[in-house]
């Protein structure tokens, strides 16, 4: 958790330059790259609170495994789903709120069984030690992304 704590703050001091872009390196600008870590972070959080614990059926994932085990995403092979794209206008204020949830969500992560879960359209089920994993390796993808810009 700490080195997702880490991460967020790096997010964090991306921000003022929300509007900078290379398109050499990703068709959108770091905004946009800042916005749908955040989207993903607080919704898959969001979803884990809402799960049946009870209803968690682990199952072997290839796809999961490998990602997990190599803890990178190949970049420009997945397109993200539509419900975790950005819909309105990415202002500094918009981040900063997104920022601040996610802070609140981690902590409220911490307090979660660990057979919540999310279903991840590529993974499956995913509980919450896995979601950890999971918030970490994509937010590193989405930093990358960010640095080389």
């Amino acid at each position: 958790m700490e080195k997702i704590i880490k991460q967020l703050a790096e997010l964090s001091a991306f921000i003022p330059r929300f509007e900078e872009e290379n398109l050499a390196v990703s068709n959108v600008n770091i905004g946009w790259q800042i916005d749908h870590s955040l989207r993903v972070t607080n919704q898959v959080i969001s979803a884990l609170v809402r799960s049946n614990p009870e209803e968690y059926k682990p199952r072997f994932n290839w796809r999961k495994y490998y990602i997990f085990f190599t803890k990178r995403i190949p970049r420009g092979k997945v397109r993200a789903p539509k419900g975790i794209l950005p819909t309105e206008e990415i202002t500094e204020s918009s981040l900063r709120l997104s920022i601040e949830l996610a802070y609140e969500n981690l902590r409220l992560l911490e307090t979660l069984s660990p057979n919540h879960f999310f279903t991840h359209p590529f993974f499956g089920q995913v509980n919450v030690r896995e979601t950890k994993v999971f918030i970490q390796i994509h937010t590193e993808h989405h930093l990358k992304i960010i640095r080389d810009i």
